[in-house]
């Protein structure tokens, strides 16, 4: 089969190569899936130019790639999931936790203290066939396009940042319009927000943003680009438009001190922080502690991947209610031949979601279809 390898601890295309890999055996337990649609994140982008964070976590050769689609190949001899057949459209959680740990045992998967990631520690999706465990396929119904299954990882971790509170009537702010703030303000608008705040650095990502809201007709967007402007001129506009409350949530998906920051500034005293951004090094510094947080009486929670498997639920119960998210995909390219290509859009800012068809989109369309 083709696949993209990470093929050698070197930056850009000297380290990536396309080519010919032996299909996966699936073990006993295992699926093997045929990927229809998989698609390209910012973990994806680390490991392509081997930046340091990611160095610990994959070892060359490795097929990458996280987020996909496909359908089900060949169910190993072990497997006994009912409703669980050859051809089913499905996706998978890529995340594999022990099921034994302290936090296994207590309903917290997603933090398990021996998490393998399919795509880092194991080979990955950017391939013809991938095998995942049986315990983590995820079945799909036909409201979810294979657009957008593609990317059900990062939609699920903007699902599970935004699921802090029920976000009917609140006003929520959003720090960071790349791909996944982009999904963010999506559930914001369906799930009913009064408002929805969004600043950034880049003009291209604000103005992004106003056109999705002007296609969904919704009126309470408000772009601000906290580079050019005056924060602090930012901050009372803000507090105009909540009429001097502040917001009652902020999805923080940048990950810099100033954007944490600024999300502390403006968040409503008693309000939410969902914190799922990295900071480029390991350290941030909180300009005002004492004032707004401890003060505030404000409520810090940090997002790693998704809740097993409850966002799960949530996320696709939010698509078949009408979530929609497939304008996230700005680029297609129906061959993994194409995936250099594809890095370089997304590297670029070009597209908030690039998708790649191994077979090609209308072979995998009629496959869905068959």
């Amino acid at each position: 089969m083709q696949a993209v390898v990470k093929s050698a601890p070197e930056d850009g295309a000297k380290g990536t190569e396309i080519r010919d890999c032996p299909v996966p055996e699936p073990g006993p337990d295992d699926v093997l899936i045929r990927v229809a649609a998989a698609a390209i994140c910012g973990t994806d982008k680390h490991i392509y130019h081997w930046d340091p964070s990611i160095r610990d976590s994959v070892t060359p050769p490795r097929i990458y790639g996280h987020e996909f689609c496909g359908f089900v190949e060949e169910i190993g001899e072990r497997v006994h999931r009912e409703g669980l057949a050859v051809g089913d459209y499905v996706s998978a959680e890529m995340h594999i936790v022990c099921g034994e740990c302290a936090q296994c045992r207590s309903g917290n998967g997603h933090i398990c203290v021996k998490t393998k990631i399919y795509g880092l520690h194991e080979d990955g999706a950017f391939a013809e066939f991938v095998k995942v465990p049986a315990s983590n396929v995820i079945r799909l119904g036909d409201y979810v396009p294979l657009r957008v299954g593609a990317f059900l990882d990062a939609l699920g971790n903007a699902v599970h940042t935004t699921q802090v509170m029920d976000l009917a009537g609140k006003a929520v702010a959003i720090t960071g319009f790349g791909p996944i703030g982009a999904m963010a303000a999506a559930i914001a608008e369906h799930s009913g927000a009064s408002i929805v705040i969004v600043t950034d650095v880049s003009d291209h990502a604000l103005e992004t943003a106003r056109r999705w809201a002007s296609n969904r007709s919704f009126k309470n967007l408000h772009a601000f680009n906290v580079r050019t402007a005056n924060p602090a001129e930012v901050k009372q506009q803000i507090q105009d438009i909540t009429d001097g409350v502040g917001v009652d949530v902020v999805c923080e998906m940048s990950g810099s001190s100033a954007a944490i920051n600024f999300a502390l500034d403006i968040v409503r005293m008693g309000g939410f922080l969902s914190l799922l951004g990295l900071p480029a090094g390991h350290a941030v510094t909180i300009d005002d502690y004492t004032r707004n947080v401890i003060f505030k009486g404000v409520t810090m929670q940090g997002i790693i991947g998704r809740r097993m498997y409850s966002t799960w639920q949530r996320m696709l119960a939010l698509l078949r209610s009408g979530l929609d998210v497939e304008w996230v995909v700005q680029a297609t390219f129906d061959s993994l031949q194409d995936f250099h290509e594809g890095m370089g859009r997304f590297d670029r800012h070009e597209a908030l979601k690039v998708v790649l068809f191994p077979e090609g989109e209308k072979a995998a369309q009629a496959r869905l279809h068959a």
